[in-house]
């Protein structure tokens, strides 16, 4: 069973690619439009990493 921050990376693993995947597209297809959706994934991607980090330190410093 893996532990809720190895769960918090893979999904952080999975928005990296959703947020490469929409940049791309934005970048080919619509270079001129202002906003870039590729932030809403780049965000929470980020912040799942952040708190993965933060559990995993939390834990190994208990130890």
């Amino acid at each position: 069973m893996l532990e809720i921050h190895q769960k918090l990376t893979i999904i952080g693993v999975i928005f990296l690619a959703i947020t490469l995947l929409i940049n791309y597209y934005h970048q080919t297809d619509h270079p001129s439009v202002g906003f870039n959706y590729a932030y809403i994934p780049g965000i929470i991607m980020l912040v799942s990493f952040a708190i993965s980090f933060v559990m995993f330190t939390k834990d190994r410093i208990k130890e």
